[in-house]
């Protein structure tokens, strides 16, 4: 009763706005809450997502005789672009590949599976929207360099790149997807191996600790251009040796202080002894997460080996 007109007047003005302070208080807990519960939504979809790309990789490599082929897949996200394939083919010939899908994220997770199911379609002697392997020489036609021991399972498998890489481009070509991607037919009886590689990094083949061979590009990434021309090579995988393939993520994979681990420290994994596929993987995995350290992942981390053991 004692404060003057000025102080009851500040003495309300200060209620109204402690008032209105605990209200704004009161909104953002409700707002930040509402954030909570969407991030939680969105990370259950994503490890829905990463839990569905997880079975489009394959869930048991085959087993051949004389033959060892090991892999692994390290994601930079929940979802990735990169993704390997081991799967056998008409004339017993086994199918392989890796490939690296641009960006990252759910979209780059989308077209990977995208990719990886053309490529099994088409080279599987099926039809999907048209775009067909049989009584069609769409694929054929975009074939160059044909080997003379290539037989007709072989050449119809390898379409499957040429109609990939048509079926991108055509039907999603305002998408501006594309992926590299090497597919290899190898024939376990002969050790022979024909393959496309469309703009990925080179495969090597190892032997008495060092390269004998790279596997460079045979044509352009796959999904840019319709009708590109993709040029088909053979090569010899002799008993002891390796081949070995990777994406780009292992080469660019960061240290802690932003230093790429490098082709050359690769190299220097790959040259080190070692006896099977899976042991060449481990010597690869363990140069390059201790170069990792404890940054963060860059990018998608993959690689696939295949070992030819000593004829039983």
């Amino acid at each position: 009763m004692q404060m003057t007109p000025d102080e009851r007047a500040l003495m309300i003005e200060h209620t109204q706005l402690y008032g209105k302070l605990r209200e704004s208080c009161h909104l953002l807990d409700n707002a930040q809450q509402d954030i909570e519960d969407y991030v939680k939504a969105v990370d259950s979809e994503l490890e829905k997502g990463r839990q569905i790309q997880k079975n489009f990789l394959p869930n048991q490599i085959p087993k051949l005789l004389d033959w060892e082929i090991d892999a692994c897949f390290y994601p930079a996200r929940q979802v990735a672009g990169d993704f390997y394939d081991v799967f056998m083919l008409p004339g017993d010939y086994v199918g392989l590949v890796i490939a690296d899908v641009c960006d990252k994220g759910v979209g780059a997770a989308l077209f990977m599976a995208l990719f990886r199911s053309l490529i099994r379609v088409f080279s599987g002697q099926t039809r999907l929207d048209g775009f067909s392997i049989i009584g069609n020489d769409e694929g054929l036609r975009s074939l160059t360099n044909l080997p003379e021991t290539i037989d007709l399972n072989q050449i119809n498998a390898l379409k499957a790149v040429a109609l990939t890489n048509n079926y991108i481009a055509q039907e999603h070509s305002d998408m501006n997807m594309f992926a590299s991607l090497f597919f290899g037919v190898l024939n376990p009886a002969s050790g022979c191996l024909t393959y496309i590689n469309g703009g990925h990094p080179p495969l090597f083949i190892v032997g008495d600790s060092e390269v004998k061979a790279s596997l460079k590009h045979t044509g352009p990434v796959v999904g840019v251009i319709p009708n590109t021309k993709f040029e088909v090579q053979q090569v010899q995988l002799e008993v002891g040796e390796i081949l070995i393939g990777y994406t780009d993520g292992v080469t660019e994979a960061r240290a802690p202080n932003g230093q790429f681990f490098t082709l050359q420290r690769l190299l220097s994994a790959i040259e080190r002894p070692t006896s099977s596929a899976s042991d060449l993987i481990e010597c690869i995995k363990t140069s390059l997460f201790n170069h990792i350290d404890n940054a963060q992942p860059f990018d998608d981390i993959t690689m696939l080996a295949v070992y030819r053991k000593s004829v039983t």
